[in-house]
C-alpha cells in the first residue's frame, strides 16, 4: 500500500457553498474532462435554461471548459449561490475539477500526496490558522529519491524563522543553481546543504549584499502588469485588477521616488504583520507545485520560480491595494482576498508555465541576481 503524505488541516476543509465570500464558480476557466462530457452527452434530455448540458462546454486553448455567462460566472451557479447540477443531479454529475477542488492530490510510484490549493478564500482561512505546516506523516525520513530529499531541504529552509521570506527563497535558489551546475548530487551532498553552518554563511553574504528597493519595485510593477493584461482584455477579476492596474501603469510612467520610498517602509511595516501565512502559503506551494510525479530536477528549478514570481505579484499587489484605499492598517481580507485572486491567474500547468518564462525572459533558468532582484530585501 503506498503510504499517503499531507497536510495535516487538509482532512478538515470543508467547502461552506454559498456562504462562501469568493465563489470559485466566478471568473475562472472550468476544465470539462472527458468523462464528464460523455456523461454530459447522456444527459442530453434533461434541459438546463432550455440548453442540453452539453451546449454548455466550449473550446478554450485547446481544452473543454465550461462557458461562463455575462456576468463571468458558470451558467449552473443559481441565485442563492449553489450549484443547480448538484442540485438537480447530484454530485456525481460534476466534472473532476469541480469534485476535487480546492484539493490537489499528486499520485507518484511509491506515495500519494494531498494539500489543498490557495486558490480559495477557506484554504487560506486555514493557512492562517496554522502556526506551522506539517505533514501527515514524516517526509523527512523518505531519503530514496533524491528530489524528495531536495524538496525536503527547501521546506526545510523556508520554515527557519531565522531567515526573512525573502532571504529564505534566494537562498533556496541559489542552492539549486549550484545544484544545477553539477552532473550529480548525493543525499550527503544534500544534507550538506541544509547543515546550519553553511546556510549562515550563505546568509551572512547575502547580508552584505546591496539591494535597491526602487529597482524591485519598478520591476514587481512590471511584472504585474504583463500577467494581468490576459485577464484585463477578457474582463476578468475586474473589481480586483484594474483599479490597481490604472495605479500600476501611472507608477510606470513617473513616481516620486522618495515618496514611493517612504511608502513602501510602511507598507512592509503593515505587511511584515502576515509573515506567517506567506510562510505557510510559500511551503505549501513548495510541497505541491515544485515536485510533480513527472518532474526532473529542472523542472523544480522552473517552478521555483514560478512561485517566487507569484509570491512577488501577490506582495505587490497588496501594495497597489493599500495605496488605493490609503489605509495605514493592511486588512486581512484584502491579503486574502489578493492571494486567491493572483493564485487563480497563475495556476497554469508545466507546460504552459514553461511556455510563459521562456517567452518573458532570456533563459528559462534565471540568473540568481534576477530572483535576488525581484523577491528584494525585507
Amino acid at each position: 500500500m503506498k503510504k499517503e503524505i499531507k497536510t495535516d488541516y487538509y482532512d478538515t476543509f470543508t467547502c461552506i457553498a454559498d456562504k462562501c465570500s469568493f465563489t470559485c464558480c466566478q471568473e475562472w476557466k472550468i476544465a470539462v474532462d472527458d468523462d464528464t462530457y460523455i456523461k454530459w452527452n447522456c444527459l442530453s434530455l434533461i434541459k438546463q435554461n432550455n440548453n442540453y448540458l452539453d451546449q454548455y462546454v466550449k473550446q478554450k486553448d485547446g481544452t473543454r471548459v465550461i462557458g461562463l455567462n455575462e456576468q463571468k460566472q458558470c451558467p449552473f451557479l443559481n441565485e442563492q449561490k449553489l450549484c443547480n447540477l448538484v442540485l438537480n443531479f447530484g454530485d456525481e454529475v460534476l466534472s473532476e475539477t469541480c469534485a476535487i477542488f480546492p484539493r490537489q492530490i499528486h499520485e507518484f510510484a511509491d506515495r500519494k500526496e494531498y494539500s489543498l490549493v490557495s486558490c480559495c478564500p477557506e484554504v487560506v482561512d486555514l493557512m492562517n490558522q496554522q502556526d506551522k505546516i506539517c505533514f501527515t506523516k514524516n517526509m523527512f525520513d523518505m531519503d530514496k529519491d533524491i528530489l524528495l530529499q531536495i524538496r525536503t531541504m527547501m521546506i526545510t529552509i523556508m520554515q527557519n524563522q531565522h531567515f526573512s521570506i525573502s532571504k529564505s527563497v534566494m537562498m533556496i535558489f541559489y542552492i539549486l543553481l549550484d545544484i544545477h551546475e553539477k552532473e550529480s548530487v548525493l543525499k550527503k551532498e544534500i544534507d550538506e546543504y541544509k547543515d546550519e553552518a553553511v546556510l549562515k554563511e550563505l546568509s551572512d553574504t547575502i547580508d552584505n549584499m546591496q539591494f535597491l528597493s526602487l529597482n524591485t519595485f519598478e520591476e514587481n510593477n512590471e511584472l504585474f502588469l504583463d500577467m494581468a493584461e490576459n485577464y484585463r482584455k477578457q474582463e476578468l477579476y475586474t473589481s480586483y485588477l484594474e483599479p490597481i492596474a490604472v495605479i500600476a501603469e501611472n507608477l510606470s510612467r513617473d513616481y516620486d521616488k522618495r515618496k514611493i520610498i517612504v511608502q513602501l517602509q510602511k507598507f512592509e511595516r503593515q505587511f511584515s504583520s502576515y509573515e506567517k501565512l506567506f510562510r505557510n502559503y510559500l511551503v505549501v506551494e513548495i510541497f505541491s507545485n515544485s515536485l510533480m510525479p513527472e518532474s526532473d530536477f529542472e523542472s523544480i528549478v522552473v517552478m521555483i520560480q514560478w512561485i517566487a514570481m507569484e509570491y512577488v505579484i501577490m506582495r505587490h499587489s497588496i501594495f497597489l491595494s493599500w495605496l488605493l484605499d490609503e489605509q495605514e492598517k493592511l486588512s486581512y481580507t484584502v491579503v486574502r482576498n489578493y492571494i486567491v485572486v493572483i493564485s487563480r491567474m497563475m495556476g497554469y500547468d508545466q507546460e504552459d508555465i514553461c511556455e510563459y518564462l521562456e517567452k518573458s525572459f532570456e533563459n528559462l533558468i534565471w540568473e540568481w541576481g534576477y530572483l535576488a532582484l525581484i523577491i528584494g530585501e525585507e
